[in-house]
């Protein structure tokens, strides 16, 4: 039965379902409880349905076309170069979906089938610092800016992530100031880059596609479709970017204010597995490179975050670039040189543009308020083999033959294998450079880049670490706790490239190697620390390698390393260097010898002539003492027979003395027990004369006390007399001085009494005398009364 006629027959049994259903409802003599169950029951049966059917749709589309079902549903960019047919297992009908994404992992080294599910117009938050956007205000109106090219090279890449860097331009940038985006298209080889992206791009009027008709590479289709661009600036970007917000005005008008300065933005990672946005960790680094011509990611120095004022916005000079992104003055670009024609496919341009700009009187900086998201794949691609070298080292060896001055002694002895590449001709690259009157090398080393470690001052041994068993000491992929063991040398550097550095460290692509005394084989890279420790090695004369955290020497077992208990004359433990700077090792061992309980072969010798010089000493020293002895020896048999003689002579005066001694002793003997008994009888005599003495003043004692207790008796008497005495004078002063203060009181109280009197009657008799006035005064004012009438009347007769 086909899909198709089953989901008719399915469709028509609901329809039939749910008509029932609904005469049921409808009908009058249905209870109201039955028809709201019946309403829950169609919506359950309803829904169901709805996902019996699709469930069933969905395993016979899988069923009847996996490959198509996939493309329907999960993958709508299916790259058509991957023969699907291959995915099959023993059962045709069956398709093995985790070993088609592995495959599409494998094709673009990131993960290809996530890729083709995200969306093409995917936004990402702004990772620029508030101080950035505040910066972002100052900047030329978009209107301002100078004409832009962007210029992007592809080869085989995922139609997917070009889209989205494509769209990730449009979404994210001023296209008033965009001139044109350029995509070379280096041959790529893939179906759905032809005919289908054309047709993708005919959705973008601005863009231009140039077709190369043989494979020129990365680098010369960059200098192709640098001489197509109009634009005053060129903006070079890889076909699997995303630009973030804001990134284009910060650096167009950095370019503008100085042409000579080319600037990078922030490159943050776009994770090759997840696909996410990893930005705020690129802020703090800045472009570098090691001795072996690497590009590597540094944190910037001290030196230069005080320079930039610890500002989140000012711009990094960065010692070099990346390659891929960055924006150049179209003009300057092609004054300077533009890219090495010489070079192939891809690899070490970076490092030759960033010398040349540097040395040329050119700046690279790195904005930090310009972000551009990039997929960092899982594994580098594979560089085209020319005449049996990759195009890598071949460029490389062009840009140090060119550029590197005296240092390329340092590049050579870092990587053996250079010596035997051809760089091809380098006389017009020699030629710019002194057209462009270039300062030095150690120009550059001084002022550029100073943070440097430089091989004849910082490194006691550098470049390829060759083993027992003719293996090279290999970092097997670089990562913090990453184990660290031992490979087949290549002599190219990279994984094999090491430096012992002064200070005792071992360091591969900026991580020490780090040794476990109590676990041997726990042997793996980690962030340096600076307290030596388990991160502390030392290399003796010998080439033997100790671990300063044990005490152990470094060895493998074919795979891995491995700590072992020393043994000098064991190849086993045996490591030689590349290279190795004499004027460090000798302050090295000076160092760290003693502290490793190592000594050179020149303090052996030293200490070897000592001994042999100090053993002559002692045998001359020993036969002169044994003469010494010899003479001695005779003086002393001499002196024996003195002594014996005068032994004798002195044992006979000895008994001599011996009996006169006895003789006076003797004497003495007699005379002390007379003197003993003398003195018995003496102190016999005295001992009774003390006791008389102690009788009589015992008596005295006595009748001395019974005196004073008589006295004492008499006293008390006389004292009890006296008291009584006294009690009895007080009791009649007492007496006398009550009568008295009586009699005091009576007359006291008498006289009181006759005062008082006497003040009755004085005031009686004032009273008396006040009334005699006033009758007086009364008499005195009436007859003035009547003086005053009289006048006043005569007065009025007069009138």
């Amino acid at each position: 039965m086909k899909g198709s006629d089953l989901r008719i027959k399915l469709l028509t049994l609901k329809h039939h379902i749910h008509q029932q259903l609904l005469e049921f409802l409808a009908s009058p003599n249905a209870p109201i409880y039955l028809k709201v169950i019946g309403v829950c029951l169609v919506f359950f049966l309803f829904i169901l349905f709805v996902q019996i059917v699709s469930l069933i749709w969905t395993l016979i589309s899988y069923h009847r076309d996996p490959i198509a079902y996939l493309r329907e549903y999960y993958d709508p960019l299916t790259p058509r170069y991957v023969d699907t047919s291959d995915f099959r297992t023993s059962d045709e009908n069956v398709f093995d979906l985790n070993a088609y994404r592995e495959e599409l992992f494998k094709l673009n080294e990131f993960n290809t089938y996530l890729s083709d599910q995200l969306p093409i117009n995917r936004k990402h938050k702004d990772p620029r610092s508030e101080s950035c956007r505040i910066a972002a205000k100052r900047l030329p109106q978009d209107s301002e800016l100078a004409s832009a090219s962007i210029i992007i090279v592809m080869y085989n890449e995922e139609l997917s992530t070009l889209l989205r860097t494509l769209v990730s331009i449009v979404l994210n940038t001023p296209m008033e100031s965009v001139q044109e985006v350029i995509i070379v298209d280096d041959k790529s080889s893939r179906d759905e880059l032809g005919r289908r992206l054309d047709k993708e791009m005919g959705q973008f009027p601005f863009v231009k596609i140039i077709r190369n008709s043989k494979r020129e590479g990365l680098i010369r289709s960059r200098i192709i479709g640098s001489k197509a661009a109009v634009g005053k600036v060129l903006i070079f970007l890889d076909s699997h970017v995303e630009v973030l917000e804001g990134w284009f005005p910060t650096i167009v008008a950095r370019v503008m204010e100085d042409r000579k300065t080319v600037v990078c933005p922030v490159i943050a990672t776009i994770d090759h597995t997840t696909l996410n946005l990893i930005a705020d960790k690129y802020t703090g680094i800045w472009g570098a490179w090691d001795w072996d011509m690497s590009f590597r990611w540094r944190p910037i120095p001290p030196r230069e975050q005080q320079r930039r004022g610890f500002d989140d916005s000012a711009p990094i000079r960065s010692p070099a670039m990346s390659g891929g992104i960055f924006a150049i003055d179209k003009e300057y670009f092609f004054e300077i040189g533009a890219y090495d024609p010489g070079m192939k496919i891809w690899g070490a341009e970076n490092l030759e543009m960033s010398f040349r700009i540097w040395m040329c009187g050119g700046a690279l900086e790195i904005n930090t308020c310009s972000f551009v998201g990039h997929i960092f794949r899982r594994t580098g691609l594979v560089t085209q083999t020319v005449t049996g070298e990759t195009a890598l080292q071949q460029n490389t060896k062009r840009v140090v033959d060119v550029w590197l001055d005296e240092y390329k002694d340092s590049f050579n002895a870092a990587v053996p294998s250079n010596e035997k590449v051809e760089g091809g001709d380098i006389v017009s690259r020699v030629l710019l450079r002194q057209r462009l009157k270039c300062r030095s090398f150690s120009w550059y080393l001084r002022e550029v880049f100073p943070d440097q470690p430089r091989p004849e001052r910082d490194f006691v041994g550098f470049g390829e670490v060759r083993g027992p068993s003719d293996v090279c000491l290999d970092n097997l992929g670089p990562g913090v706790g990453h184990q660290v063991g031992v490979f087949s040398c290549h002599g190219k550097g990279q994984n094999q490239f090491w430096k012992l550095m002064a200070s005792g460290e071992l360091v591969s692509d900026n991580l020490c190697l780090d040794g476990d005394g109590e676990n041997p084989r726990k042997i793996v890279l980690y962030e340096c620390h600076g307290l030596r420790g388990n991160q502390q090695w030392f290399i003796t004369e010998d080439n033997v390698v100790m671990h300063g955290g044990s005490g152990k020497c470094l060895t493998h077992d074919g795979k891995f390393l491995q700590l072992l208990p020393c043994d000098m004359t064991d190849d086993r433990f045996k490591w030689k260097f590349a290279a190795t700077s004499q004027d460090v090792l000798k302050k090295f061992h000076v160092l760290y010898a003693k502290q490793f309980g190592y000594t050179t072969k020149a303090e052996r010798a030293k200490k070897e002539a000592e001994r042999k010089k100090r053993k002559e000493e002692e045998a001359k020293k020993r036969a002169e003492q044994e003469k010494e002895r010899e003479k001695k020896r005779a003086e002393e048999e001499a002196a024996r027979k003195e002594a014996e003689k005068k032994r004798e002579e002195k044992e006979k005066l000895e008994k001599e003395k011996a009996a006169k001694v006895a003789a006076e002793k003797e004497k003495d003997e007699e005379e002390f027990r007379k003197w003993r008994a003398e003195k018995q009888r003496l102190e016999e005599e005295a001992k009774r004369k003390r006791d008389a003495e102690d009788e009589d003043k015992r008596k005295f004692e006595e009748e001395q006390r019974r005196k004073r207790e008589e006295e004492d008796k008499k006293k008390a008497e006389e004292e009890r007399k006296r008291r009584e005495e006294e009690a009895e004078e007080r009791r009649k002063f007492e007496e006398e001085k009550r009568l008295r203060q009586e009699k005091e009181a009576e007359e006291k109280r008498l006289a009181e009494e006759k005062e008082k009197e006497e003040r009755e009657k004085a005031e009686k008799e004032n009273e008396e005398k006040a009334m005699e006035e006033r009758e007086k005064l009364k008499e005195d004012t009436k007859a003035e009364d009547d003086d005053d009438t009289k006048k006043r009347r005569g007065c009025h007769r007069e009138r």
